[in-house]
């Protein structure tokens, strides 16, 4: 019998190798089209290919609501995920455009349940204590910040090494290797049990609302995907901050974003090792302040160390936010729903991230401190955003007390 230290040492290892794999394999693609003059035109198209299929995510959830055996349908993904990066990956080598774009495509709807999907089931991998369960879900944001970190860094140095497109085959070699770990996991049965699979797939509408008529889940969702706008965009924050104060050129943001990321492996391991406590939908929205806050202290810093102490807190509370998130997700939702409402929140969070690189990448050059006002508003915003709705909530729901 598989004991439940095992069974979560076996989940992180799974989703560090898929995460990492997922965000290495975009650095991948775009090293591989810009390897050639004649292809680099194409690299956004291919990176968009990868990332847009997230929002697919509300789709997709049901069929994993639906499984008898989650943890073999999370598998077969990863393996199908693999497949169509190494035929992505071959098909670009030998000048296949569509092909690649196609497989690429299929390859990303495999997205959703590398996100939301594979974090829906690790509540029911540890027992049911609060504190377990927030301690479980500190880890799994780690597992994301490992994965953004390492992922892209080891495929950059395999490109170096050996090829682009050695880099991107062994992705998806990762991939496969973590399909493998996962199926040491004990079998799950679905978490809605015979009703949950009949009524999924006639629910989604219903699960989708969910996140915006439950208080709690609205507010988290808008709060964590208005400020995915800019906290998305941090490498591209981490350019403008070095133009705004002439700094330097790309060893002055490559040390921001080096600081960003140290915050928000730090700031992982910490609600790991100490987990949060109180309201998870409070500790989402305060977060965000401090994002904000830090944001600002990179716009105004004096002096490059400023500025790389406030990218390491934009990613300390990046992090803080991102596990606050799940642990809103397992608390405010039902069983039933619990997949569909990982799976939705994770691809609107990909969808704003994506927006607010394209935007903060098309203004850096001309406006950067535009770029950088405009994520501190962004954040800023999603903070009173939160405030305000909690607050008109609370007076309706006094309102209905003294009337009733």
């Amino acid at each position: 019998m598989v004991t439940r230290k095992r069974a979560v040492a076996a989940y992180a290892i799974t989703a560090t190798l898929i995460r990492g794999a997922d965000a290495g394999v975009v650095v991948g693609v775009v090293l591989l089209a810009t390897s050639s003059p004649e292809t680099a035109p194409v690299a956004g198209l291919l990176a968009a290919c990868l990332t847009a299929p997230h929002l697919a995510g509300p789709l997709v959830a049901p069929v994993l609501g639906r499984a008898k055996r989650p943890i073999a349908l999370l598998a077969a993904a990863f393996v199908l995920y693999a497949l169509f990066v190494a035929v992505a990956a071959l098909a670009f080598t030998a000048g296949w455009l569509v092909l690649a774009a196609v497989a690429l495509a299929a390859a990303g709807g495999c997205g959703p349940l590398f996100t939301g999907g594979l974090s829906s089931q690790l509540p029911r991998l540890v027992n049911r204590e609060q504190t377990t369960q927030r301690r479980a879900q500190g880890l799994d944001a780690l597992t994301y910040g490992v994965g953004a970190a390492f992922g892209p860094l080891i495929i950059a140095v395999a490109t170096a090494v050996l090829t682009p497109l050695a880099g991107v085959l062994g992705a998806a070699a990762a991939a496969l290797v973590g399909a493998a770990v996962l199926m040491t996991l004990p079998p799950l049965g679905s978490a809605a049990g015979g009703a949950g699979r009949r009524d999924a797939g006639a629910s989604v509408r219903r699960n989708v609302a969910l996140l915006f008529t439950s208080g709690p889940l609205r507010r988290v969702t808008v709060c964590t995907s208005v400020a995915a706008v800019a906290v998305g965009a941090v490498p591209i924050l981490a350019v403008a901050t070095v133009s705004v104060h002439e700094w330097g050129g790309r060893d002055a943001a490559a040390l921001l974003a080096a600081a960003f990321g140290a915050g928000t492996l730090a700031g992982s391991l910490a609600v790991t090792v100490r987990p949060l406590r109180g309201a998870p939908e409070h500790a989402v929205t305060w977060a965000a302040s401090g994002v904000s806050a830090a944001l600002a202290v990179c716009a105004l810093a004096p002096s490059r160390e400023v500025a790389a102490i406030g990218f390491a807190l934009v990613g300390i509370c990046g992090s803080l936010q991102f596990a606050s998130s799940l642990a809103a997700r397992s608390e405010y939702s039902p069983p039933e729903a619990r997949a569909q409402v990982f799976m939705t929140m994770a691809g609107l969070k990909v969808a704003c991230s994506s927006v607010g690189v394209a935007v903060a990448g098309t203004a850096v050059t001309n406006a950067p401190l535009v770029v950088l006002g405009g994520a501190v508003a962004t954040v800023a915003v999603a903070f009173g955003a939160a405030v305000i709705d909690r607050r008109a909530s609370r007076r309706r729901e006094n309102a209905i007390a003294v009337s009733s």
